[in-house]
C-alpha cells in the first residue's frame, strides 16, 4: 500500500482525512454508556419479540446477515429471529469471527454470498452490522446484479468517519492478522456510491463514533433511517432498528416509498398473516446442516 495514503489502518493528518475534516468521536458518556445502553436494548427486544405477530412481506426471499468487526453470527441472532418471523430465509455467514479484512475472510464471503445466490437462484439481499454493513456494501459493488438491496446499521463508510472510538482496535486486528493487500482498493470501492438500492440505519446517540459517518448521500437508490436513542453495540437488538430494518427490506423495488416510523411500525405490529405461511423458522439456524 501506498503509505501516504490514509486507509482505515493508518492514522493521518490530525483533524483530517483524505482531505476531509474528520468527525468529532462521541461525548465521553455516550461511549462509557455505549455497552450498558446495548444490555437495555437486549432487554427491551426479549420483552416484546414474543408479542410480535408472525408473518410478513418476506415471501421466502433470501438475506444474507454480516455481523460487526470482532464479533460473530452470535451477535446477530436476534435480527435473523426476527426477520425469519416476517418471512425471510436469512443466512448466516459461518466465517466465525470478523477480525476485518483479512484474504480468508474477503474470500470466504464471497464464496458464501454466492453459494447463497446460487441456492435461490435470485438476487440475495444483505444486512450488515458496522464492519459488515461496510463489507456489504463491497459486495454490492462485486455482485450488482446478484444483490438486491443493502441494509446497513451503525456502518461509517465516509472518509471523515474513518478516525472513531474503534481505530485502535482495527490496528491491532491488523498488526495480529494481516489485512489483504486489496484494502485499500476495496475502502475506495466502499466509498464509491453503491449500484444497487442501500438504506443506511444509524443512531446519533452511537457511543464508538459520529453517526453523520454513515449517512448517505441523498441519490435515487440511496435512504438514511435514524434510530433515536440507539446505541452501537445494540443495533442488532434495538426494536426500533429492527423494525426499521424489516420495513426496508420489505418493500418492493418496483414500488418503493419514503420509510415513515408510522407505516414501519404499523406493519411491524398489526402484522400481515398470509394464508398458507409456514410457521416454522426459515434459513440456517432453523437448519444447520443446510448450505
Amino acid at each position: 500500500m501506498d503509505a501516504a495514503t490514509p486507509t482505515p489502518m493508518r492514522r493521518p493528518a490530525e483533524g483530517s482525512t483524505h482531505g476531509v475534516p474528520s468527525l468529532p468521536f462521541p461525548p465521553w458518556w455516550l461511549t462509557a454508556t455505549d455497552l450498558g445502553r446495548a444490555w437495555l436494548e437486549v432487554a427491551a427486544w426479549h420483552a416484546v419479540r414474543h408479542v410480535l405477530p408472525a408473518g410478513g412481506r418476506g415471501d421466502g426471499r433470501p438475506v444474507l446477515v454480516i455481523p460487526g468487526f470482532m464479533t460473530s453470527d452470535v451477535t446477530c441472532a436476534a435480527l435473523r429471529a426476527h426477520l425469519r418471523k416476517r418471512g425471510f430465509h436469512t443466512h448466516r455467514w459461518t466465517l466465525g469471527i470478523n477480525h476485518g479484512f483479512t484474504d480468508p475472510i474477503l474470500d470466504g464471503l464471497v464464496e458464501r454470498f454466492d453459494a447463497v445466490h446460487a441456492r435461490h437462484g435470485r438476487p440475495v439481499a444483505v444486512v450488515g452490522w458496522s464492519l459488515g454493513g461496510l463489507m456489504a456494501r463491497w459486495l454490492a459493488h462485486l455482485r450488482p446484479d446478484a444483490v438486491e438491496r443493502i441494509v446497513c446499521l451503525g456502518s461509517p463508510w465516509r472518509p471523515e468517519a474513518e478516525i472513531n472510538r474503534v481505530t485502535g482496535a482495527f490496528r491491532a486486528a491488523e498488526r495480529h492478522w494481516g489485512f489483504s493487500s486489496d484494502t485499500e482498493s476495496i475502502v475506495d470501492l466502499i466509498r464509491q456510491p453503491v449500484p444497487v438500492r442501500s438504506v443506511s440505519v444509524y443512531s446519533p446517540w452511537d457511543g464508538l463514533l459520529h453517526g453523520d459517518g454513515c449517512r448517505q448521500d441523498d441519490d435515487g437508490l440511496c435512504e438514511n433511517v435514524v434510530v433515536p436513542g440507539g446505541s452501537h453495540c445494540g443495533l442488532t437488538h434495538n426494536p426500533a432498528a429492527l423494525v426499521a430494518v424489516t420495513d426496508r427490506l420489505e418493500v418492493p423495488l418496483d414500488d418503493w416509498r419514503p420509510f415513515s416510523w408510522t407505516q414501519a411500525l404499523s406493519e411491524e405490529f398489526v402484522g400481515r398473516r398470509r394464508e398458507g405461511r409456514a410457521t416454522g423458522a426459515t434459513g440456517d439456524d432453523a437448519a444447520p446442516a443446510a448450505a
